[in-house]
């Protein structure tokens, strides 16, 4: 044992006699001289640890810091780190609860499900119609029922999800109304975080020259919207029943829809012609012993259509008295035609196919004017045949 060890050992035996000693015998002179001596060896003790200490602290700051806190005694639980002050982790303690995400969670998509009564009642941002002078794009409340050129009716109505957010969108079949016919298209739909109607965007829309009617709109478990469309809209004669008939698909891009499915055109359709006609100008000869004075005219008839004209009539209509009278009249079903209307039947006038008549005439009346060659289709019930392009179905000729 060291000197420094027997020291302290030393002070407290010295400690411990004095503390039992002086509970059993009464203090006295002798006992007063021992208490002095004590309390001397236990200042020297006292110094000594005192210098030890200050020896032993300097090189305890030499460990190196871990940068914990120091910490005070420890409370019930695990130990502490003798070094770091940090408690220890008991292996039966039990483990910490997780932090709860603070991230939101992904809002749903808006619900585009719109009933007919809710698009009538809300004023719709409709996209461009096919141009014409009544139909404008824009803010526009729809119509239920026709009331004035112009108004724009709801026809049609489709629900599905075509944009893949897992929720449906609405799909309107609209038509402007210009007279019996009219623009038409198909727009889609939705709603805002808001709940507010917005246009998704516009499906399709008729055309020139086709498709000019459009019929139905539905939408498909994929998302496909398919509509119905014609190559010609009824009207002005033309009934529905005659016109070519297609479904078309489209779908979403991202940004606009587009055609993904079905024909992207029309053929000919067999009961549509495109007819036209060109006369010359007539000269009357001298006249005859009878007064009358004759004369020849040049008529062109063309079929600029890819549909075959089965029959074609031309009519050439002038002055009161004038009359078939040789020529190519022959070659009209039935000859030349009798006193009245000067008009000759034939066919059939293939798609493409050109026929130049020289027609006879013969007139009683000796002044001159303006007449009119026409040109027209002729069908029947079963079979019809229109031309709509009646701009070159008329050609004017003078005569003198």
């Amino acid at each position: 044992m060291s000197e420094f060890d027997e020291m302290l050992v030393s002070g407290e035996f010295a400690a411990y006699r004095e503390a039992v000693v002086s509970a059993v015998h009464p203090a006295g002179p002798g006992a007063v001289r021992e208490t002095v001596r004590r309390r001397r060896r236990r200042a020297v003790v006292a110094t000594a640890t005192a210098v030890v200490l200050a020896v032993a602290v300097p090189v305890a700051r030499t460990r190196p810091w871990t940068g914990s806190t120091i910490r005070g005694p420890a409370g019930p639980g695990p130990p502490l780190d003798d070094v770091t002050g940090a408690r220890l982790a008991s292996p039966t303690s039990p483990a910490p609860s997780p932090t709860p995400s603070t991230a939101s969670p992904t809002p749903a998509a808006p619900d585009g499900r719109i009933t007919r009564a809710q698009l009538l009642a809300a004023r719709l941002d409709l996209p461009a119609w096919l141009p014409n002078p009544v139909c404008e794009a824009g803010p526009t409340r729809l119509s239920a029922t026709y009331r004035t050129e112009g108004d724009v009716l709801l026809e049609g109505l489709d629900h599905g999800d075509v944009d893949g957010d897992g929720r449906d969108e609405t799909l309107a079949l609209l038509r402007c109304l210009v007279g019996q016919h009219g623009p038409s298209q198909v727009v889609a739909f939705d709603r805002d975080e808001r709940g507010r109607i917005v246009t998704l965007g516009q499906v399709t829309r008729s055309a020139r020259p086709n498709p000019e009617w459009l019929l139905a709109v539905e939408v498909t478990g994929g998302g496909t919207i398919r509509v119905e469309m014609a190559d010609l809209a009824p009207g002005g004669g033309w009934s529905l029943d005659w016109s070519q008939r297609q479904w078309r698909g489209y779908r979403w891009t991202g940004e606009r829809f587009t055609q993904v499915d079905g024909p992207t055109s029309f053929g000919p359709n067999p009961h549509l012609a495109d007819l036209s006609v060109t006369a010359t100008d007539l000269a009357w000869g001298p006249k005859n012993a009878d007064g009358t004075r004759t004369g020849t005219i040049t008529v062109t008839v063309r079929n600029l259509s890819q549909a075959p004209a089965n029959l074609v009539e031309v009519h050439l209509r002038m002055q009161v008295g004038t009359t078939a009278d040789g020529g190519d009249w022959s070659a009209c079903q039935g000859g030349p035609p009798p006193k009245g209307p000067i008009t000759c039947r034939f066919g059939p006038l293939g798609p493409g196919a050109t026929r130049i008549f020289q027609f006879g005439l013969r007139n009683s009346n000796t002044s001159s004017g303006t007449g009119i060659a026409e040109v027209t289709p002729i069908g029947t019930d079963a079979d019809p045949l229109l031309d709509p392009s009646r701009e070159n179905n008329e050609d004017r000729y003078h005569y003198r």
